[in-house]
């Protein structure tokens, strides 16, 4: 439920026409219709409140899960409209809690989840209503000599920190991007292009991408790791009749499971607040650790339960968090249920068959895996939704590690048996999708190289656009060479790159053909995972490798040794399928040492089906600011029309 305090009006009601707005053509209008609209669960079962961590003040799975509700665009001829509002309101995220102030999409939190048809072009009209200073408090915390066994970070309330200068006051500037669209860059939000309160950020979409789910979020320039945080995310989900021919489960049994993490202030008797806390940990006080919060929210629940029958059902799961990765296990008397998560869709899209989860669903920030669940062996017992790290037993705290609280969620699975017959899910899920083929890729061209590197004088992360050099070329060098870097394949082959770019600002952006097919190679130096997200473009996955990174000089920032080819890693059931966002090094591990994780290379086959400006990053929000640069696509016949180059 959300309500509105007395200083902030509460957003004007959705009529029945805005919430259930249908196509202006029969086909497409009949496709629209028979595509069930989200539900409000229904049921009951077992499974009761729970107390979490001692800390944290706040009890388990009292609340049950919200389903964000559906917005559906206006027919207009030959193109849908639609209007959405950022308005300030008092969201309820946790009966024990005080509604917490938030800037939000239509006034909830999530915001409303955006469903259209393949197909219907799509026109929306940001509008940005909203009011008062930005609703969070950020603050750090850090003292000499390395990060701290339990950070503060852990807890709520802001005791022992420092208030971060520059934010408090921040207004209520805008760009929203419709993340995973393939939109031109004059549509796709960009950073730069904000509205104030009484604009509208207008933006057409083409709308004509496969069935899957994508996410629309705020993406301010220099500030989005608090303007997402303080509210401003929500689903779009895109039907087709390619899906809607496989029967998979629908209405209450389709649930999507927004995660994020968030921290709340205290109040003067030490109870939370319902005050938004950005708190971060500096190292060594100078370097900021990634954002991780106490308290998870699904659907903008703290820690709710979901009652279910026992059958399948579908869930679309969206990691929104800012930074924090999800490794996510189903858990039954504290046990982790053995291929419970059937992944069936990823960023972009349906797989051409489902693939079982074998261990953890891994989901770095921005990335998205439709699964089904089938809950018919558990009649009459709850279950649980955990994060969890290696190392650690699932359903159990690593404060260290930000995993104070492992539980996300709690099911609740009806004793009886679930009527309407039963489900099986489908042998082939998309016969339009494949993977690349030899053909497919490009073959000829050098690769792109990005190189994601470790904190260097200005104590943040950083991301390197790298270009090879010739043999020639890299005899003259002498190693270790500061933007150099070496790297020895699986064959043995050493390639010698050198970087052209590492700033926001620094010139010349990758420029690629539109239409074009291109290979990006990722190569993590750190010993951090970067989720790196490029907009204008989607693509697959190819393969992922582990690298000896111990030949890169952190002091001189390039190679001593090249860094080399350890060992093939396998990729996971959601990374196999088309996508925008991919995690660029290991998930979860824990090992001491900056040198302890291992670097990866990961390297993905790219199309470029839109043309614009646009940009490529770390979506880490702490990370947006300085890890992100710009990326250009442009007609090829551009690049030489005149005669000119």
């Amino acid at each position: 439920m959300e309500t509105a305090s007395a200083g902030t009006p509460r957003p004007p009601r959705l009529g029945r026409r805005t919430l259930l707005r249908g196509g202006a053509v029969a086909s497409l209008g009949a496709l629209a219709s028979a595509s069930a609209v989200f539900a409000a669960p229904g049921g009951s079962g077992p499974g009761g409140p729970e107390p979490s961590a001692p800390g944290l003040l706040l009890t388990k799975f009292t609340d049950a899960l919200r389903v964000p509700r559906v917005l559906r665009p206006r027919g207009r001829g030959d193109h849908d409209e639609l209007t959405v509002r950022m308005v300030t309101a008092d969201v309820t995220v946790h009966s024990g809690l005080p509604p917490v102030r938030m800037w939000t999409y239509e006034g909830s939190f999530p915001g409303p989840t955006i469903e259209t048809v393949r197909g219907r072009r799509l026109r929306v009209a940001w509008e940005n209503q909203l009011s008062g200073d930005l609703p969070v408090t950020a603050v750090d915390f850090g003292a000499p000599g390395g990060a701290m066994a339990d950070p503060l970070s852990n807890y709520p309330g802001t005791r022992g920190c420092r208030e971060v200068p520059g934010v408090a006051g921040l207004g209520p500037w805008a760009a929203v991007h419709l993340h995973g669209m393939l939109t031109g860059g004059g549509n796709d939000g960009w950073m730069e292009n904000l509205v104030g309160p009484g604009e509208v950020q207008l933006s057409a979409y083409p709308n004509d991408q496969a069935a899957t789910t994508l996410w629309y979020h705020d993406h301010a320039h220099h500030v989005s790791r608090f303007t997402v945080y303080a509210g401003l995310a929500g689903l779009f989900v895109r039907r087709d009749e390619e899906e809607r021919a496989l029967e998979l489960p629908r209405g209450r049994y389709e649930v999507p499971l927004v995660l994020a993490d968030r921290n709340f202030a205290l109040d003067a008797s030490g109870a939370p607040s319902g005050r938004l806390v950005h708190k971060v940990e500096m190292v060594n006080t100078t370097l900021m650790r990634a954002h991780a919060a106490p308290y998870t929210l699904v659907n903008g629940v703290v820690w709710p339960y979901l009652d279910v029958e026992a059958r399948w059902y579908r869930f679309r799961v969206v990691n929104a968090s800012n930074a924090r990765i999800y490794r996510l296990m189903l858990v039954a008397d504290g046990r982790p249920v053995p291929g419970a998560l059937r992944v069936i869709g990823t960023d972009q899209g349906l797989l051409d068959r489902p693939l079982t989860v074998d261990g953890a669903l891994n989901l770095s920030s921005g990335e998205r895996a439709d699964v089904l669940v089938d809950f018919s062996a558990f009649r009459g017992r709850s279950l649980k939704l955990v994060n969890t790290m290696e190392g650690v037993e699932p359903g159990g705290s690593s404060v260290r590690h930000d995993l104070l609280e492992p539980d996300v969620m709690q099911f609740r699975v009806a004793g009886r048996k679930a009527g309407g017959g039963g489900f099986t899910p489908p042998v082939s899920l998309s016969p339009s999708f494949r993977r690349p083929a030899h053909h497919d890729l490009p073959h000829g061209a050098a690769p792109r190289w990005v190189v994601l590197v470790g904190p260097g004088a200005a104590n943040v992360p950083e991301l390197w656009e790298m270009e090879e050099m010739t043999p020639a070329e890299a005899a003259d060098l002498t190693l270790p060479s500061a933007g150099v870097v070496q790297v020895r394949d699986a064959g043995g082959t050493v390639t010698t790159l050198r970087r052209t770019a590492m700033h926001y600002d620094d010139g010349a952006a990758f420029t690629a053909a539109h239409g074009g097919v291109e290979i990006w190679k990722y190569l993590n130096l750190a010993a951090s995972p970067h989720p790196m997200h490029i907009h204008l473009a989607h693509f697959q996955v190819l393969s992922r490798e582990a690298y000896d990174v111990s030949g890169f000089d952190r002091v001189v920032r390039g190679s001593a040794r090249p860094v080399a080819y350890l060992r093939a890693q396998e990729l996971e059931p959601h990374e196999l399928g088309e996508k925008d966002t991919v995690r660029v090094g290991t998930a979860g591990l824990i090992r001491p040492g900056p040198d302890g994780t291992p670097g990866e290379l990961v390297t993905v086959v790219v199309r470029f089906p839109v043309v614009g400006r646009g940009v490529h990053h770390c979506h880490m929000l702490e990370h947006e600011q300085h890890m992100v640069r710009p990326l250009v696509v442009a007609p090829a016949a551009h690049g030489h029309a005149g005669g000119h180059h």
